[in-house]
């Protein structure tokens, strides 16, 4: 059965970017971000898509907007989370891919978050406000409540990783109660 997951990084307050920007590189775990992802369908919202400015390849994009006639070169564009999980299953059936991931933002995050079967969270030895301009704007990822998801430490880093690009980095990946 295909499982339906989440992944994204976040800083130490949980940031995840500002506006439609990433706010560190760390080479990493963007090989971690296309390895876990490779092959697998993965939903992006429109403002995400336009941050990452182009297809993810080896991956199905799909992208949710509500703009009308809206294109994204190379993904496929649907209107509702509901249109876009649809058609991630249908691809899902072809391929046998083993996730459906959501890749933001934190709009789709949060709406998405209760259908969840998983999160794949990599937390970043950073701290993004504290050298950010006066008057930036923050996009936070959501909360898991502890009471409702468990880190499944069997998957999950017990200790930060080497330093890669801007921060040390651990992957924790959590699972609904």
């Amino acid at each position: 059965m295909t499982k339906l997951g989440a992944i994204w990084a976040q800083d130490c307050n949980g940031i995840i970017g500002t506006g439609t920007a990433m706010s560190w590189h760390v080479p990493a775990d963007f090989r971690h971000f296309k390895e876990s992802t490779m092959g697998c369908p993965i939903i992006m919202g429109r403002r995400s898509w336009e941050a990452l400015g182009r297809v993810l390849p080896g991956r199905t994009n799909i992208v949710i907007t509500r703009t009308p006639g809206y294109e994204a070169e190379g993904a496929l564009v649907v209107s509702s989370v509901d249109e876009a999980l649809q058609v991630a299953r249908e691809e899902t059936s072809r391929t046998d891919a083993p996730y459906i991931w959501i890749t933001g933002g934190a709009q789709l995050y949060a709406e998405t978050l209760p259908l969840l079967d998983e999160a794949v969270v990599t937390d970043l030895e950073l701290d993004v406000a504290a050298s950010a301009p006066e008057g930036s704007s923050f996009v936070y990822a959501p909360p898991l409540d502890p009471a409702l998801w468990r880190r499944d430490e069997e998957r999950s880093d017990a200790e930060w990783r080497e330093r890669s690009g801007d921060a040390r980095w651990k992957v924790s990946t959590w699972v609904q109660r």
